[in-house]
């Protein structure tokens, strides 16, 4: 009888194993979509910002335009756009020269 009881009590461990798996896997299951969600979101945050960040600097170049007494940081600021608006010309003048020869 001894050993009866031995193997049932093995059986009713890898029961007790198997419940616990289903269970653990299920949780894997459920955060695994927590986890997507949340990346999804992130994502969609990212672009929000990229955006907003885009606005900012088409407000800041509208606003320079407009007044004189610009401060340096300002000033810096569109310095850096103005040269960025000359190095897209002089690539535009490039691939212009490059189709033409």
């Amino acid at each position: 009888m001894e050993i009866e009881q031995y193997i049932q009590s093995i059986e009713d461990k890898l029961q007790q194993l198997f419940k616990k798996l289903q269970q653990l896997q299920a949780d894997n299951a459920m955060l695994r979509e927590q986890v997507q969600q949340q990346q999804d979101e992130l994502q969609l945050q990212l672009q929000t910002i990229e955006a907003l960040d885009e606005k900012l600097k088409l407000a800041k170049i509208a606003t320079m335009t407009q007044g004189n007494g610009l401060s340096e940081e300002e000033d810096a600021f569109r310095k850096e756009v103005r040269g960025k608006i000359n190095d897209y010309i002089r690539e535009i003048d490039r691939c212009i020269a490059l189709l033409n020869s």
